[in-house]
């Protein structure tokens, strides 16, 4: 046995029977001797990796591929390291290297998606784990990259497919626990998320991403209490996380607790100034209670949201004009942009009076069935379909572009500057001809119902069943239907309960504004979720009683605290302070004794 190879024998055995710091500064020195060496270098590399200095490993680790620079398995080794120390593009680089000599090599391409994935290029990520003809039977966390990756590319079914499986694999690794839980909160089913989360608590009590989970799922349901104690819990393991000082500002936020969300928020707010999510849900805060200025201020946070910034397909025309930036004289040409949602679009367009005041060079996008509607309206014909300017070359003429609800800071500074009522005007050729559609119930008191929203994010968190309503239905009232989607199953139900609702086959509630605005408009009242149809109801001053579940609190426009909407005057806000049923009881006591249903607020 030659001399160093003794000595490297002797280092060895000290770092597994007596020092491994000794060893590591022996092996530290020797390795300067014979830094060309790769045996050297390699116990440098083990030595260094299994005491934790991992830049002594890499260090190492590169001088062994300086010599032997087609090594896989150095290359492996190497990658994984960079990986580790979030050198994502390093690490990249080495894997590269790999494929170029193995192009199916199974350890490279998982890996390759997952930094794609870190990267947060989605659809590359995808392409490569998709080279990969099959995942190894017993590679959980291959195939929990694959249920992430699919996830973000928001195909949540096989995610959760790919989820359930690493946990077959190994029922420990809870990392894919809250992966399949976040899997389930985009599918809204927040019971089997909770459950899911219980069962990563159960395994380690201790595990942050865990804790925060578990407390989002609460604070969803409602739990305030139990959110609070599980976000207090994550927080004590670390003071410092942006993200747990950030969710219980929001958790705060949504208990409408004004004082101890801003001082969450003014902490998390200091760590990352960029945290849009929770700008919007302290600015929903502010806009409940009235604070207008403070809410304006934060409200462009909304078009940053990962999830909204997604569905904007002109966001490019108008990010530099977000927030203070956003400035407009009155001889500029003006485009106003919709956003998502044709609700809010119905919401935003109570401004439009004022803005086509103030601007005589002015061009409004709309969603294609709202134009003639606006267009008769407001009295203008500036309304024009979404696209026609914004997603063509003219769209340079313009001074200035900006979504509608980026304007509404310049024209809604108190309260006061909420006072007007019903701004759409219906055709009143369809008012008549469902007035003489409903004259068999004219004796009758006529109550619109909608149960559900089907098209929002967390719709079903706002939804009702029509069992709900079920204690409506009596012979001195005709319930009409104004919910729309697929509603077979319900009017099933209703008919097998020996009740009639009033369908109108021949509208088409979601597509058809006109008919339904008609429709409303010979309704004695409207009862109805968060939903489109209840910002058309507001629009056009029909009596409304609007049920919102505590789960819909981020709506700023409605105030279960207060009972009532700042904009809306014609619109009651109910929250659901104990049960449904409970709720549905009030409704009946204001339907028999209040006979003309004037809210206030």
């Amino acid at each position: 046995m030659s001399n160093l190879e003794n000595k490297l024998k002797k280092i060895i055995d000290t770092f597994n029977d007596v020092n491994r710091e000794i060893a590591l500064k022996d092996i530290k020195q020797l390795s300067e001797k014979y830094s060309k060496n790769i045996r050297v270098q390699n116990v440098l590399f083990q030595v260094s990796k299994k005491v934790g200095d991992i830049d002594t490993s890499i260090s190492a680790l590169k001088k062994i591929l300086f010599i032997d620079k087609n090594n896989i398995s150095y290359l492996s080794q190497l990658y994984k390291l960079l990986l580790g120390k979030g050198l994502l593009d390093q690490a990249l680089e080495k894997i590269n290297s790999i494929l170029e000599k193995d192009n199916k090599n199974y350890d490279a391409l998982r890996d390759k998606s997952y930094i794609y994935f870190l990267k947060k290029d989605y659809i590359e990520a995808k392409k490569y784990i998709e080279n990969i003809s099959k995942l190894k039977d017993d590679d959980y966390f291959g195939y929990n990259v694959k249920g992430l990756i699919y996830l973000k590319n928001k195909f949540f079914d096989e995610a959760k497919n790919f989820f359930n499986t690493a946990l077959k694999i190994n029922d420990q690794y809870i990392d894919s626990y809250n992966n399949l839980g976040a899997c389930l909160l985009e599918l809204e089913k927040l019971d089997e998320a909770k459950k899911i989360f219980d069962s990563a608590y159960d395994l380690d009590k201790k595990n942050v991403s865990t804790l925060i989970n578990l407390a989002n799922v609460l604070s969803l349901q409602d739990n305030i209490v139990g959110a609070l104690k599980h976000y207090n819990e994550a927080l004590s393991l670390e003071p410092d996380n942006q993200e747990i000082i950030s969710n219980l500002a929001i958790c705060y936020c949504r208990d409408t607790k004004e004082k101890e969300a801003k001082i969450f928020y003014d902490k998390a707010i200091k760590i990352n100034p960029y945290d849009y999510k929770l700008m919007y849900a302290y600015c929903t805060l502010q806009l409940k209670i009235n604070n207008l200025d403070d809410s304006w201020e934060l409200f462009d946070s909304r078009l940053l949201i990962e999830k909204n910034k997604d569905k904007l397909s002109n966001f490019n025309l108008i990010k530099n004009n977000l927030f203070e930036n956003l400035t407009i004289n009155q001889d500029d040409k003006l485009l106003v942009l919709r956003e998502q949602g044709i609700g809010e679009e119905v919401l935003f367009s109570s401004i439009y009076p004022d803005i086509i005041n103030k601007f005589k060079n002015l061009k409004i996008e709309a969603d294609k069935r709202l134009v003639p509607i606006f267009n008769r309206s407001f009295e203008k014909n500036i309304f024009v379909e979404d696209g026609y300017y914004s997603k063509n070359s003219t769209v340079s003429d313009f001074n200035k572009i900006a979504y509608a609800g980026s304007l509404i800071k310049f024209f809604r500074k108190n309260k006061d500057d909420f006072d007007y009522v019903n701004y759409l005007s219906p055709r009143k050729d369809i008012i008549n001809d469902y007035k003489e559609k409903l004259n068999t119930y004219k004796d009758k008191l006529k109550i619109g119902i909608s149960w559900k929203s089907v098209v929002n994010i967390y719709g079903s968190l706002k939804s009702l069943s029509i069992k709900d309503f079920e204690p409506l239905f009596n012979e001195e009232r005709v319930i009409i239907n104004l919910q729309y989607g697929d509603i077979d199953s319900d009017k099933k139900y209703i008919l097998n309960q020996n009740k009639h609702l009033e369908v109108l086959n021949d509208l088409d509630l979601f597509n058809d504004i006109e008919g339904c605005m008609g429709l409303l408009k010979n309704l004695d009242i409207f009862i109805t979720v968060s939903n489109s149809t209840a910002h058309f109801a507001g629009a056009l001053g029909i009596p409304t009683i609007l049920i919102c579940p505590k789960k819909s609190s981020t709506y700023y426009y409605w105030n279960t605290n207060t009972g009532s909407s700042i904009w809306y005057k014609n619109i009651k806000v109910l929250g659901i302070k104990k049960s449904i049923n409970e709720t549905i009881d009030l409704i009946n006591n204001i339907l028999e004794k209040n006979n003309e249903f004037k809210f206030s607020n």
